[in-house]
């Protein structure tokens, strides 16, 4: 006969599935097994468990080479100190029955010699101990069957109402952490009373308690603690479980501690009882006396802005003792956000390909992350027969604008966290105007009091700049305003302390820069021609501004920038668009308001309106050619430019107009208008009469952002 090999594997609430015979009995002969038997789990119970007709265990005995035969007799024995209870078999009659033995024959269905090889039978473990200790086994006899047999473990006792164990033990250093999630397990299903009882966790006297958290599974589903007191190395609290469910319960605790001062390294345990809970007592945690001892070298100054500074940190992280970090895990240096370790860069995108950074000391070396931010190393598993050192010597770049202490933090492995000085970050220069001036707005050619841009340290102000594959770039330096505020010539340059040497001077707009500040417009250039051996200043006066009526009221402020201060791989890798900000003036008074959006002129009448006001002028309205000739003066104030902003220039026979970021400017006897040095073609051009400029308005009110209309009955022409 053919033996057929199988694996029989049965879903429960117990523990663990066993489907083989643990021992085989001396009549057996493996070879010619004629049934497969098997307990479909192995329980763990108390020594005084009882089934009471519910049991929860079941023995199989299923065809194997050969089916069941009617009138075969076999035996199942209990071991001592267990007895049945009233089992009541499947598809088996039971012909003798004792407190331990149940003699039993195949009978019903599976008696059917349809030679199917599957028919099972299933005897129910009723049983209650009593007296009886450790693994028990039950016992298959065959007799005179053609059943085979063997024993078959069925149940464990278990001492007390629950055990405690870890499945693995976390190592831990000084700082809070969490120990290893202790299991207790109720050893028979209904040992443990359900409701509220007293439990109490106890840590040797040089930890304290931080947190306990727990789950419950199984009959303890729902389990909470409340009435939680942590007082130091003791922890008390009211375990609750709720009723109705007797299954065989669960519960998990994570436990928060922390190392006191005092604590020597080795095993942290924790002793637990409680009112329904066996006292028990388990390793949760290793305690190693982790950390390090953090040096920097010396704390350095470095340029705020700059990308090639040679200064570097250097940074020692030593082992406060052998074996201290903790293998298999992390130390992370991070740096601020403002602040990056450079190297070589790509021109196109400013991006750090290959950061600059050099490390020593032991066999550990770090990496760089994608921000340029942060040193990772990672610590081996085995540890050093010596104090490990973590070195590593990079320079740093520190985003535009960004001054005082650059701290780094230090920490993983074991380390706590640490914030330590690593540099101080200074301006390469320091503007200030010598007094606060005060500007109006919708004038020209106001002055503003001296600047003086003053270096920090010698050689701040760079005279060219070094781009790696990209060559070197002009050093300069820019001062700008917000849009709205232009020069009305070229201030004056002068070094008033040091050797610092310019070279050129220009007011130069946005647009003829390669690389110009994103909310520059127009600003001043310094070329720097030598870079200083001390400390220098320069002076910048002769600083005359336009203010037009877009600038608001307030505080105004120049911006410094250009590559001269702010390199500019480090503008690319902070993505800075714009200078650095410092108060020049106060912007106050506005000149008369252009908030007049309307007014009317008469033809042949002196007399004008803005808005709902007449007033009068000095030259009349007339129509020549079909044209209507308007004085430009009075329209110019209707347009809500004030005579400060109305120039007329006798050698070149023009006058301009300044309104805004605009001017127009009009010719005697040339048919166009210039408006910001664009030419308009007109069709007629402009004349005097009675002293003042006459023209035909329609172009100049367009330019200047309004419109003239003829209402022809009332000879009637409105501005609006």
């Amino acid at each position: 006969m053919k033996r057929k090999g199988k694996l029989h594997v049965l879903q429960g609430s117990a523990i663990t599935v066993l489907a083989v015979p643990l021992t085989v009995a001396p009549w057996m002969s493996v070879a010619s097994a004629n049934s497969n038997n098997y307990v479909d789990r192995i329980l763990n119970i108390s020594s005084n468990y009882d089934a009471a007709g519910s049991p929860t265990a079941t023995l199989f005995v299923s065809e194997d080479d050969i089916d069941f035969t009617t009138g075969d007799t076999f035996r199942v024995t209990l071991p001592s100190g267990v007895k049945w209870n009233n089992p009541i078999p499947a598809n088996a009659t039971i012909v003798t029955k004792t407190d331990s033995i149940l003699e039993l024959t195949p009978s019903g269905a599976v008696v059917n010699n349809d030679n199917d090889k599957a028919d099972k039978i299933q005897i129910p473990l009723d049983i209650k101990v009593n007296g009886a200790s450790g693994e028990l086994k039950v016992r298959v006899e065959p007799i005179d069957s053609t059943i085979s047999g063997g024993d078959y473990t069925f149940a464990v006792i278990s001492t007390g109402k629950t055990t405690a164990m870890v499945d693995s033990i976390e190592s831990i250093g000084g700082t809070e952490a969490d120990g290893a999630v202790i299991r207790i397990e109720e050893v028979a299903a209904g040992e443990v009373a359900r409701g509220a009882s007293s439990v109490k966790f106890q840590l040797p006297s040089q930890f304290e308690w931080k947190n306990l958290t727990m789950t419950g599974s199984g009959g303890f589903a729902g389990a909470s603690l409340t009435n939680v007191i942590m007082d130091g190395n003791t922890l008390t609290a009211t375990l609750n479980i709720p009723s109705g469910n007797n299954a065989r319960g669960f519960l998990y605790f994570t436990p928060r501690i922390k190392a006191k001062s005092d604590a020597q390294p080795g095993d942290v345990t924790v002793s637990i009882s409680g009112a329904e809970l066996s006292d028990a007592e388990v390793v949760i945690a290793k305690y190693r006396e982790w950390g390090a001892n953090i040096k920097v070298e010396q704390v350095n100054q470095i340029l705020a802005s700059k990308f090639e500074d040679k200064k570097v940190v250097k940074m020692t992280i030593e082992e406060t003792s052998p074996g201290a970090f903790i293998g298999g895990r992390e130390v992370e240096v991070e740096l601020p956000d403002a602040v990056k370790i450079p190297g070589t860069v790509n021109p196109l995108t400013g991006i750090i390909v290959s950061p600059s950074i050099n490390y020593s000391g032991s066999d550990v070396t770090g990496t760089v992350n994608a921000e340029r931010n942060t040193v990772t190393f990672a610590i081996p598993t085995t540890p050093s027969s010596s104090k490990r050192k973590l070195v590593f010597e990079a320079a740093l770049a520190v985003k535009t604008g960004v001054y005082g202490d650059i701290e780094a933090t230090v920490q993983g492995a074991g380390i706590e966290k640490q914030e330590v000085v690593i540099a101080k970050s200074i301006p390469p220069g320091i503007p200030k105007p010598l007094a606060e001036g005060k500007l109006k707005i919708g004038l020209q050619g106001q002055a503003i009091p001296d600047i003086i841009l003053a270096e920090t340290v010698k050689g701040a102000v760079k005279q060219s700049v070094d781009l790696g594959v990209a060559g070197k770039q002009q050093g300069y330096v820019l001062v700008y305003f917000s849009r709205g505020v232009t020069f009305t010539g070229t201030p004056k340059i002068k070094v008033i302390e040091g050797d610092l040497l310019i070279d050129s001077v220009q007011v130069i707009q946005a647009k003829d820069l390669s690389k110009a500040p994103t909310d520059m417009y127009e600003g001043l250039k310094i070329d720097i021609k030598g870079e200083s051996t001390k400390p220098s200043k320069i002076q910048i006066s002769d600083i005359k501004l336009s203010v037009d009526r877009s600038v608001p009221e307030g505080i105004l402020e120049a911006k410094i920038a250009g590559s001269a201060v702010a390199h500019p791989y480090n503008s690319l890798l902070f993505n800075i668009t714009s200078g650095i900000p410092f108060k020049v003036a106060d912007v106050i008074t506005p000149a008369p308001s252009e908030t007049n959006l309307t007014g009317s002129f008469v033809i042949g009448s002196t007399t004008y309106k803005i808005g709902d006001v007449e007033k009068t002028m000095d030259a009349a309205p007339y129509i020549k050619n079909d044209r209507t000739y308007l004085p430009v003066r009075y329209v110019a104030e209707v347009m809500g430019i004030n005579e400060d902003n109305i120039v007329w220039d006798k050698a070149s026979q023009t006058v301009s107009l300044f309104k805004g970021n605009k001017v127009v400017q009009i010719k005697m006897g040339v048919k166009k208008i210039t408006v910001n040095g664009t030419d308009i073609t007109t069709d007629v051009a402009p004349e005097i009469k009675n002293e003042r400029m006459m023209l035909p308005i329609a172009h100049v009110a367009q330019a200047l952002g309004s419109k003239a209309r003829w209402d022809a009955e009332s000879k009637t022409v409105y501005i609006e």
